[in-house]
């Protein structure tokens, strides 16, 4: 199933479990949650973590594929360009390099074992005061100079040298600027770099062929956004795939679309399912309203007054439609999972979404199922 998707998305929320947990019971039900763990976190890892569409699971050989990604890490100011405290930041970044060949941590504990005297953050929008050590750390990881070899049950990174986390990965010397510019990134100043300005691009093609599997079928914007990648990177990508005959181009009620040479067109889907709002079927919000009229938004942001539906609302999958929202909540002090079940005008799938929800509570080593009356939320 990891294979077939591809890209697997992490978040920390866990209203009802954190989210990549939730497109295996998805799709193949019930199955031990201990066993994933096992797959990404213990050699051989299946999969790593890496900024592949948000944070994300992905095989090792796919981070190859983030070449300006990687490169371009120094676009976001993470702290090296502080007029003044910018090098003794890039100082900082170095000396964890060197730290963690002894061995991974998580932020908190490499904080300890590599003190250092700058300032810390003011708090963002978040009310978070993340540390400097922590920043220099999200640095060096997006840049792939370290890996993430696991998470805390606090959800906490625990970052490790690429090479300790698995032999595919790269692990590129960690540059701070263009090879006109080699100081652009660290340079003290207010202004923005352009992404881009590397030259460089990520692997569109490997990674618009890994996207057509899980898709089946998609517009430009929905081969993009798997990755996250620029339209126009996007649309040459399938240019040389539609060449090489792995896609098709084909119309969708006068859609331009393309179809991967493989995707079978059933006579009619059987299947039941609660998508979490972090699956890949659901996380392009624009995809599921061109092929399901299902106009759906994640509300976790939302004020909890001007929520319509609730907080953690999954939509439910029944044969080949979108069929309802289910905000479903884990009362895990109570042993119940809690559920408002709001349907779409003119359907009737009660008995069903009971029913998954039922599996959904037993899988989560829950007893009870309470869903709400019509109209409320959790």
């Amino acid at each position: 199933m990891f294979d077939r998707l591809s890209v697997v998305q992490i978040d920390s929320v866990q209203a009802v479990t954190r989210s990549h947990y939730l497109p295996f019971f998805s799709r193949l039900g019930p199955y031990p949650r201990s066993r994933l763990d096992s797959l990404l976190h213990e050699a051989p890892r299946m999969g790593v973590e890496y900024w592949a569409h948000e944070a994300a699971y992905v095989a090792p050989a796919t981070v190859h594929a983030f070449h300006r990604r990687r490169a371009e890490w120094f676009i976001r100011d993470y702290g090296q360009r502080d007029p003044e405290h910018g090098a003794d930041f890039v100082a900082l970044m170095e000396a964890l390099v060197v730290e963690l060949a002894e061995g991974p941590g998580t932020a908190r504990a490499l904080a300890d074992r590599v003190p250092h005297s700058l300032p810390e953050h003011d708090r963002d929008h978040w009310g978070w005061n993340p540390s400097r050590t922590k920043s220099a750390l999200e640095a060096l990881f997006r840049a792939g100079r370290i890996a993430c070899s696991g998470r805390t049950p606090q959800f906490e990174r625990v970052y490790a040298l690429s090479a300790h986390t698995h032999p595919e990965l790269p692990a590129p010397d960690l540059v701070w600027g263009t090879a006109d510019d080699p100081d652009l990134g660290i340079r003290p100043g207010p202004g923005r770099i352009r992404p881009g300005v590397t030259g460089l691009e990520d692997d569109a093609v490997s990674l618009v062929r890994l996207a057509g599997p899980a898709l089946g079928i998609g517009t430009v914007d929905c081969f993009a956004d798997y990755f996250r990648l620029p339209q126009a990177t996007t649309r040459r990508a399938i240019e040389a795939l539609t060449q090489s005959g792995e896609l098709q181009e084909v119309s969708v009620d006068g859609v331009r679309a393309w179809r991967w040479h493989e995707a079978v067109a059933p006579r009619a889907v059987r299947a039941t399912a609660l998508l979490a709002p972090f699956d890949p079927l659901v996380f392009n919000r624009r995809r599921i309203r061109w092929l399901f009229g299902f106009d759906y938004r994640i509300e976790i942001y939302t004020p909890a007054d001007r929520r319509r539906y609730g907080y953690y609302v999954m939509p439910f999958l029944h044969d080949e439609e979108l069929r309802a929202r289910v905000d479903v909540r884990a009362v895990r002090d109570e042993g119940t999972l809690r559920a408002a079940v709001h349907m779409e005008p003119g359907e009737d799938c009660g008995a069903a979404v009971q029913q998954e929800l039922r599996e959904l509570a037993g899988w989560l080593g829950l007893s009870e199922v309470e869903v709400l009356p019509p109209g409320q939320i959790c």
